[in-house]
């Protein structure tokens, strides 16, 4: 019967790496010519990233001129209570009412840092804040799975998702 330790796998694994041969010297012009290709690889891919780091530069736009709902002075019903506000670095003079559902109120604002806001009023949780940039004139926000701000002429959701029209460019779901 044979068994594992009738072979001496050690022997035959690690004996015979070109013992036999001489070690060929490499050519010094070829080490110098693969570190020249690997210093040139290294310093393309730092540049690669330093470009891709460098923001488009987009026209700034304001955002209390994005939404049709910043087109009317701010009235009673666009006013939110200061603590409700607070930590959300919206400005209290520009909040404006977007719509409601049964338990949750959104208001559009502009944040200090010139953002476009959307705080959500939800009955008996804390008050949430999304904010995105306008630059470029684009806004395309989504709060939760539930409210949808978009540009004046921006592409509506289907209404087969279940999303429908709850005022200028303000979208909710079902």
């Amino acid at each position: 019967m044979t068994t594992f330790d009738d072979t001496d796998f050690f022997t035959d694994a690690f004996t015979g790496f070109g013992a036999d041969q001489a070690p060929r010297r490499r050519s010094s012009m070829l080490t110098a010519l693969v570190l020249v290709a690997a210093a040139a690889l290294v310093a393309s891919g730092m540049i690669w990233v330093r470009l891709a780091q460098i923001p488009v530069a987009l026209p700034a736009v304001d955002p209390a001129t994005t939404l049709a709902v910043f087109d009317h002075p701010q009235r009673s019903v666009d006013t939110v209570d200061a603590d409700d506000l607070t930590g959300s670095l919206i400005d209290p003079a520009s909040t404006r009412f977007l719509a409601a559902t049964d338990d949750t109120r959104y208001y559009a604002g502009v944040s200090r840092t010139h953002l476009l806001c959307v705080l959500s009023l939800t009955t008996g949780e804390l008050p949430t804040t999304g904010c995105t940039s306008t630059d470029g004139g684009v806004v395309d926000l989504v709060i939760g799975d539930e409210l949808l701000v978009v540009n004046a002429g921006g592409p509506a959701p289907a209404a087969a998702d279940g999303w429908h029209e709850a005022g200028p460019q303000v979208f909710l779901k079902d």
